[in-house]
């Protein structure tokens, strides 16, 4: 594995996020971003506009655990060709090629050539986006209405000017520095090349994040990682096992730009306070909130950082409709809303899918988790006997709020050390920034102890 360590390498440009966000989106949206490639290391190198990312890379053909790092794909042109006119041409579009297709020179019938055509499965005049990373094989995607003119008698000229290199994959790293050695993983991935809301969206949200982060003095190390999907996380952690036990969380972010509300997939061990954690951020920004399980509403790196031997609890924020898709398909079966959204892996997952002040509420949304998670600690009590409230001029009258007045009562007995925080706030039906400041007074009184929350309090 070789490093390359950008920073100071230039001097940072300095934007609001809104500008970032559009900047990111502008210049990397139309790029055939593959997991190895050219463009892939294109798309880091112009994050490192704004935050000095550390660039991991890993040598093409290297075993990470039970995984192996495929080549680099080059691909300088590709085409379908019927009596001198293309049918469909990788220059038009280069999703029209399959990524990582292998070359091919050939004269061959329709019925043939059928073979190796895919088409979107919900929208005829999507081009789909279709892949083989890991296995030798040749495709083209089309439009419905292109499939169609496709003769199986007929004669096509066929071609397909690839190559596999022996080169690096990269994944960039970006760590905000905490006092303490734990780290919060902030995960999204650069590959899909054309698409905006499957991917790049995360990058571009979670830059702005690390911009808004970068001038505090967290207790968290937070450590943005920007990955070609699946095995840029793999290749990472294979490569930095001695991470692994300090990391406490990690959250994946993708596909905020759509329509629909925020919603959780929650990771593998539900009773994690990070679902709690999140759920309450979304509900405090939306109104609402709504979890699903662990990999039913994607599955995308969480997979590998929550996986097995891992087991870093892991969540992933999105904007999918799962409800209309459980609904529609509640046996799982293909349909319109199967898809996570009707675009998606398709061209048409572009900027115009992209509702700007939907990014801007997620990343509010995201900023307001990392403050819970900054400030949630567990409260040991020091006192015995209810405490004489009134002496401390900490006494609710019941009159004016009879609620918090009863509650008082019984918070006190909930400061053993088993608790958070966050959770006697859950426990007691009230809001964790009242609970918290409440406790704050107990602290500046002498009335508790703080103790910071350990890692494994929850694994």
């Amino acid at each position: 594995m070789l490093e390359i360590d950008k920073e100071s390498k230039e001097h940072k440009v300095e934007l609001g996020t809104q500008a970032i966000l559009e900047d990111i989106l502008n210049h990397l949206a139309n790029t055939n971003r593959n997991i190895v490639s050219d463009e892939f290391e294109e798309g880091l190198n112009y994050l490192s506009k704004y935050i000095d990312i550390k660039v991991h890379r890993y040598k093409t053909g290297s075993k990470c655990w039970t995984w192996e790092v495929p080549p680099k794909w080059r691909i300088r042109d590709g085409y379908i060709r019927s009596g001198g006119k293309d049918i469909v041409s990788f220059k038009e579009n280069p999703l029209h090629v399959m990524s990582y297709s292998m070359p091919v020179q050939a004269e061959m019938k329709g019925h043939e050539l059928l073979k190796h055509v895919h088409v979107h499965p919900v929208l005829a005049d999507a081009i789909p986006y279709e892949f083989s990373f890991y296995k030798r094989r040749w495709a083209f995607c089309l439009k419905h209405a292109q499939r169609d003119l496709i003769q199986e008698q007929e004669t096509y000229e066929v071609r397909i000017d690839s190559e596999f290199i022996n080169d690096y994959l990269s994944v960039g790293e970006y760590t905000v520095p905490g006092t303490s050695d734990e780290h919060i993983f902030f995960l999204c991935h650069i590959d899909h090349p054309y698409q905006v809301n499957d991917g790049l969206i995360g990058v571009a949200v979670n830059v702005a994040m690390a911009k808004r982060l970068e001038n505090e003095k967290p207790y968290y190390n937070y450590t943005f990682l920007f990955v070609p999907e699946t095995i840029g996380s793999i290749a990472y952690l294979s490569h930095n096992e001695q991470l692994i036990p300090k990391i406490r969380y990690a959250i994946f972010v993708e596909m905020i730009g759509l329509e629909n509300p925020l919603i959780l997939q929650k990771s593998y061990n539900e009773q994690a306070l990070i679902n709690s954690y999140a759920l309450y951020a979304l509900r405090k920004r939306q109104g609402k909130s709504q979890g699903y399980r662990f990999l039913s509403v994607a599955s995308n790196d969480e997979k590998v950082f929550d996986g097995p031997g891992i087991q870093i609890p892991t969540i992933s924020i999105t904007r999918i409709d799962q409800e209309k898709r459980l609904q529609e398909n509640p046996n799982g079966a293909q349909g319109e809303y199967f898809l996570p959204y009707p675009q998606y892996h398709s061209h048409l997952d572009n900027l115009e899918l992209v509702n700007s002040q939907n990014v801007n509420q997620a990343l509010d949304c995201l900023q307001d988790l990392v403050t819970i998670l900054e400030m949630d600690f567990i409260p040991i009590r020091k006192f015995k006997a209810p405490i004489f409230l009134l002496k401390y001029n900490l006494w609710i009258d019941w009159r004016v709020d009879p609620k918090m007045n009863e509650k008082m009562v019984l918070l006190m007995y909930f400061m053993e050390g088993k608790m958070t925080a966050f959770q006697i706030a859950d426990k007691l039906d009230l809001d964790f920034e009242k609970v918290l400041d409440i406790l704050n007074k107990f602290y500046d009184k002498g009335l508790i102890e703080k103790k910071n929350v350990p890692i494994d309090f929850d694994r």
